[in-house]
């Protein structure tokens, strides 16, 4: 049986050894029950072996020294006159939380690496908004433990991180209120475009590239401001955005008119073959966007969610989080302009995410996007400590 490396004994495991000891079984035959290395089990009996009974310590047990180290098997348990040790499995788990909670109330940290994080990482988090993942990735041997004991550390007040310095342990969240006055869809664009047949052609194209494609809006969005175009390669979680001057379809036809010049047709039929997007009234020209203007040929399919299922393109709802960490809900977009746009994906496309194994989506974006094209959408590479991903980033 393969040997399980670096797990503790379960209480079900120590029922299994009690169980086995009284039968006489040694640590070889138990170990291999249980998929453990015959030590553990050694280990374990001699730790958590008590003694019974009230004998004298001038007539020490048979099996104080030397296997099976207690007297569980013992035929002449009942009439012995000597020290009995003895394993039983609720005795030795108590005794093993408690060890546990005991080493665990105890602060392993020095003086100096307090220091250490509080002088670097601290303010990347205070003043960056930096998440727990990414300074674990680009500082590892300033954080000698676990995220678990990070985030202890932080409760208990140790370091100059708090709580609320954290990007998603602390929310607050606006009621979102309905715009009576938005304009209706015309359903029959959806026609051939449902969510469904969206399934249906990636069930036949199991490798088609696909863009989640989404609006994000300031305090007067709509028709009303400015608002955010965001584009996602969902493979990569590779983000672009777009400054729309108003919530209207034909400044999204404009963007991916522009993106199309920048790129060539070749490229944009091959980086956005589909496009999942959801009912709002700015994606209501699809044809537009599938249509090349020069020669008329259909270059990408547009498809839509079902209503209300923001899940069914989740991936770039998610990763609007990163830029409410720069313009939080309620902040106008009245003052953005598209080099801002471009400077904030390029700090979101730089942060290593762990869903990526620890990469970026620049890095991950990087081989099937291609560098060049990466240039031209007007993104670049920002180091890791560099990144900023809160309000300050826009300062002028």
């Amino acid at each position: 049986m393969k040997v399980k490396k670096y797990k503790h004994l379960s209480f079900e495991d120590r029922c299994v050894i009690e169980e086995f000891l009284n039968h006489n079984y040694n640590f070889t035959q138990i170990a291999n029950r249980l998929g453990k290395d015959r030590t553990s089990i050694s280990k374990d009996i001699l730790k958590h072996r008590f003694l019974r009974g009230t004998a004298s310590k001038d007539r020490p047990c048979c099996f104080e020294f030397k296997p099976p180290y207690v007297c569980n098997a013992c035929e002449k348990f009942n009439h012995c006159k000597k020290q009995k040790y003895s394993y039983n499995a609720h005795i030795a788990y108590n005794e093993y939380k408690q060890t546990l909670i005991s080493q665990r109330e105890h602060l392993k940290i020095t003086k100096e690496e307090i220091a250490s994080i509080n002088d670097i990482i601290a303010p990347l988090m205070i003043y960056k908004n930096h998440s727990v993942n990414q300074v674990y990735i680009s500082h590892p041997n300033l954080l000698p433990f676990s995220k678990s004991t990070f985030y202890k550390y932080i409760d208990l007040g140790i370091l100059n991180v708090r709580n609320i310095d954290l990007q998603r342990k602390v929310k607050w969240k606006l009621k979102k209120e309905y715009d009576y006055h938005k304009d209706k869809v015309d359903t029959s664009i959806k026609v051939d475009r449902f969510y469904t047949d969206f399934k249906d052609y990636i069930e036949h194209n199991p490798n088609v590239s696909i863009v989640e494609m989404d609006t994000v809006i300031g305090t007067q969005g709509g028709k009303g401001g400015k608002c955010m175009l965001t584009l996602l390669f969902r493979q990569f979680n590779f983000m672009l955005i777009y400054l729309l001057p108003y919530k209207k379809s034909v400044y999204v036809t404009e963007v991916f008119n522009n993106i199309k010049k920048l790129i060539g047709i070749d490229e944009f039929k091959r980086l956005f073959e589909v496009i999942l997007t959801d009912n709002g009234t700015e994606f209501s020209d699809p044809k537009s966007i599938e249509i090349d203007l020069n020669s008329g040929e259909k270059v990408c399919s547009v498809f839509y969610c079902d209503p209300n299922c923001s899940w069914q393109k989740g991936s770039i709802e998610k990763n609007h989080e990163f830029i409410r960490y720069i313009l939080p809900k309620g902040t106008s977009f009245a003052s953005l302009t598209q080099e801002d746009c471009y400077l904030i994906a390029s700090h979101i496309n730089s942060t290593p995410r762990v869903s990526l194994n620890n990469n970026s989506p620049y890095d991950c974006a990087l081989l099937y996007l291609g560098k060049n094209n990466i240039d031209k959408l007007n993104i670049k590479k920002i180091e890791y400590d560099d990144i900023d991903l809160s309000y300050r980033l826009l300062r002028k």
